[in-house]
Parts: structure tokens; C-alpha cells; sequence
């Protein structure tokens, strides 16, 4: 459906019989609308059908903490409107819109809602924020996409690791982190990769180059591993979302179950997981999505050389940022847009 055939579905979804988009609430910036909710029309119901008309929904809050990499590009003007009253916030990209729905405090209680808000629909070829140019991207729809990363014999073969490849890479003195491993192993069910172990203690949470979402630790909870999984988990077993998955067709990983579980992303929305079965400890392969949310590519390669790839492969397509101008760093959480505050 075009765009105007969009608003047309969703007015007459949450407000049946209305036709005027008005935001009614004082202070709220120009540029969206917020609609009211008919009473007959619940959460679940409001996720399929944006989910039907939009394709890939975005977790944008959860349990009350907003995701650190989300920008304008990839739905804050969903949440500016409630910053400080957000509970949950599910978002769809949709042409020149923005459609969200989800749950805001009011009072003592909660409210649903529902907005629409302006977005400025990128270019295919536009590059991210920070970039100079970007090439057509080398789209990998099957089998291992490492193949469009050759040929790397050289450097696979001179002994350091990958771990010790990306402290190198970006100058970074390691932090040396000391970390409960059986607390957090624990209550995953599984052990965890042993290099992201130790890129966790060397980094802890934060962006790679201003542009790559490392989760480690973080005392403010944005960049935290342990938190934002519990948070992923939360959406996507909650009944009043459906049966809607952020990760469709994946779900989220449950201990003792096999499913996603995140541990990256990118300032555009690209996204980076592992595929983690309980009964297959130690098999941890990569599942990545770039932002249009159309293809899960499969990486069989460890955590820290997928992440160097993408910080130093110019080559690595569709995920490696080498090809832009954008320095090899780290810089520790500082929280996003929100500064880790739950909203």
C-alpha cells in the first residue's frame, strides 16, 4: 500500500469512524501525530497488522530502557514525544512515516498508544552517518557469507588472535574486567563464546569506529549484555505483543530453548546475534541483519573475528564499515540518547 493508503488503515484500525490526525497533548514536538485507541483494539491485534502492512517491527523500548543505537534514522522520533513516560515502543519504517505503537505511564496505570511521525526515507546508496561514500552492497542471501571476505590467509596465520587483532586495531588498552562468568552462565543455561569473554573484560559495553554497539558491561544498563537480553527475552514472550518476533521467523533465545540471543548492532540498525541451541553448548554461529530487515545471512566464525572484519574488511559485504571513512576505535557507554536511564 502507498503511503497515504498507510495512514488511511491505521486511523481507521485505532480510531474506527475518525479521519483527523490531531496530537491533542501539550508540548509535544511538530512533525508527528499521537491517535487515540479505541477500546476494542488491544496491543497484539495493533503488532500483527503493522507488522503485516510494514514488514520488520524494531524493539525500540523495552521494560522501560530505550535501545542505545536508536537515531533518527531508526525511530527516535517515536519516543521524543513520551521521553520519560515510555514502558514499550515497537516501530515500523514505512516510506516517508514512522508507525509505533506501545504502552506509555499515565497516572497510576498505563495507556496505549499509538503515532505516526515524519522520517526521512534514506537512499539506497546513502551512506551512514560519518561516511564518506558507500559502495552498492554485495547482497549474501546463503551459505557461509566469510566466502565474500578472501583472501585473509596471511593475517590468519601470523599467531595472535582476533581478540588481540581488534585491541590492536583500535589501540585500546584492556580494562581487565573481572566478571562473575558462572552467575551469568548460569542463568543463560549455556556457557558463552570465550573470545566475546574476553572481549567483554578487555572493553566491557560500548561503540566500536561511532558506529558499532558492543554489548559488554555497563553500569547504565544500555550497553549491558546480560540486561538487554533479559529485555529481548521479555518482548518477545510478552502475550499482549502476539506472537510477533523482532527476529522473525527466530525467536529470542530461552534457557534450556534454542533462539537468538543479541551482543551487537549498528548506529543504522544493523543487527548481530548468536544462534544458541541448549543442546548443542559450544556451537555458536552468527546471525546478522542489516537494516532493511530482509535477510539473516550466517556467519560460521568466531565473535571477535566477525567484529574485526567489520572494522578492518572493506571487503566484508554487507556488515564491514572499512569501506568508509571511519576511524578504528572504542569508546566506553555513555548511555545513548537517553544516557541509559529508564524511561
Amino acid at each position: 500500500m502507498d503511503e497515504q493508503e498507510l495512514l488511511d488503515a491505521v486511523t481507521s484500525l485505532v480510531r474506527p469512524g475518525g479521519r483527523e490526525l490531531v496530537c491533542g497533548r501539550s508540548g509535544h514536538p511538530a512533525g508527528h501525530v499521537c491517535l487515540e485507541v479505541s477500546d476494542a483494539i488491544g496491543l497484539s491485534t495493533l503488532v500483527k497488522e503493522f507488522s503485516r502492512w510494514c514488514g520488520q517491527l524494531r524493539n525500540l523500548v523495552m521494560g522501560g530502557y530505550v535501545d542505545p543505537t536508536v537515531t533518527e534514522r531508526t525511530g527516535l522520533p517515536l519516543l521524543v514525544p513520551f521521553a520519560g513516560e515510555l514502558v514499550e515502543m515497537r516501530g515500523w519504517a514505512s516510506g516517508n512515516r514512522w508507525i509505533g505503537c506501545g504502552v506509555i505511564r499515565a497516572g497510576d496505570g498505563e495507556q496505549l498508544v499509538v503515532l505516526v511521525a515524519e522520517r526521512a526515507a534514506p537512499s539506497p546508496d546513502a551512506p551512514p552517518e560519518g561516511a564518506s561514500w558507500r559502495d552498492p552492497l554485495l547482497r549474501v542471501t546463503r551459505g557461509d557469507a566469510r566466502d565474500a571476505a578472501r583472501p585473509w590467509a596471511a593475517i590468519e596465520g601470523d599467531g595472535r588472535t582476533w581478540v588481540q587483532r581488534v585491541i590492536e586495531l583500535t589501540g585500546w588498552e584492556p580494562l581487565g574486567i573481572s566478571v562473575d562468568w558462572a552467575a551469568i552462565e548460569g542463568e543463560l543455561g549455556v556457557p558463552l563464546p570465550a573470545d566475546y569473554k574476553e572481549l567483554y573484560e578487555a572493553f566491557g559495553g560500548g561503540v566500536f569506529s561511532d558506529s558499532v554497539y558492543f554489548l559488554g558491561r555497563d553500569e547504565g544498563v544500555s550497553f549491558d549484555f546480560l540486561t538487554q537480553w533479559r529485555a529481548w527475552l521479555s518482548a518477545d514472550q510478552d502475550d499482549k505483543f502476539g506472537d510477533v518476533s523482532a527476529v522473525d521467523p527466530f525467536t529470542i533465545y530461552a534457557p534450556g530453548g534454542k533462539g537468538l540471543v543479541p551482543w551487537g548492532s549498528t548506529e543504522w540498525a544493523d543487527g548481530y546475534f548468536w544462534l544458541i541451541d541448549a543442546e548443542r553448548p559450544g556451537d555458536y554461529p552468527i546471525l546478522a541483519r542489516s537494516d532493511d530487515g530482509d535477510a539473516w545471512h550466517r556467519y560460521d566464525m568466531s565473535t571477535s573475528e566477525f567484529l574485526y572484519r567489520i572494522l578492518a574488511d572493506a571487503d566484508f559485504r554487507p556488515f564491514g564499515i572499512a569501506q568508509y571513512d571511519l576511524a578504528a576505535t572504542f569508546t566506553p557507554s555513555s548511555g545513548g540518547p537517553f544516557e541509559g536511564r529508564p524511561l
